[in-house]
């Protein structure tokens, strides 16, 4: 809600309950139970507009929540993709180590930078593939977490990137 206000406060001189509710997806009710709560805490100026309107404004304290929230979801955000290093690295390393001489990735990632680094770093040779056809035998894959087609490579040759972002076995 915070982060809708200070949106929509950049393009608009008023605001309505309405344009909050559509911009977050609730109810109106529920959107009037936050922006009250909201204001009770001191993170929003509900400013009378006319006798009919009002409109909403981030508090300095409203703009310091916000600034923290930005701050905590950064910080997570910064510690998977970390984590996510470190497992694509020690992943990269053994299959190095079990004779592989290429890493791959079969279609596009958001992490694919993460792979390619992790196979310089690993002294092995980085290919996208777009297709499970052209993947040579000497090359251990990760599937994209975007892959939908069909993945003809050796279990002993792949990691789906899927089930290592949501940690499933």
């Amino acid at each position: 809600m915070l982060n809708s206000i200070n949106e929509l406060t950049r393009s608009r001189t008023e605001i309505s309950q309405r344009d909050l509710s559509r911009a977050i997806h609730l109810s109106l009710g529920m959107t009037n139970v936050l922006i009250k709560r909201l204001s009770q805490r001191g993170y929003v100026l509900i400013k009378k507009v006319s006798a009919r309107k009002v409109t909403y404004v981030l508090t300095p304290d409203g703009m310091n929540e916000l600034a923290g929230k930005t701050y905590r979801y950064l910080k997570r955000t910064m510690k998977k993709v970390v984590d996510y290093k470190e497992l694509i690295m020690a992943i990269t390393r053994d299959a190095r180590d079990r004779g592989f001489s290429r890493i791959g990735i079969l279609g596009k990632s958001d992490i694919e930078f993460i792979i390619e680094y992790a196979s310089l770093n690993a002294g092995l040779q980085f290919v996208v593939y777009l297709t499970d056809a052209a993947i040579p035998a000497d090359s251990f894959v990760f599937v994209s977490e975007n892959w939908f087609g069909p993945c003809e490579v050796s279990e002993i040759a792949v990691a789906h990137l899927y089930k290592l972002l949501t940690g499933e076995e």
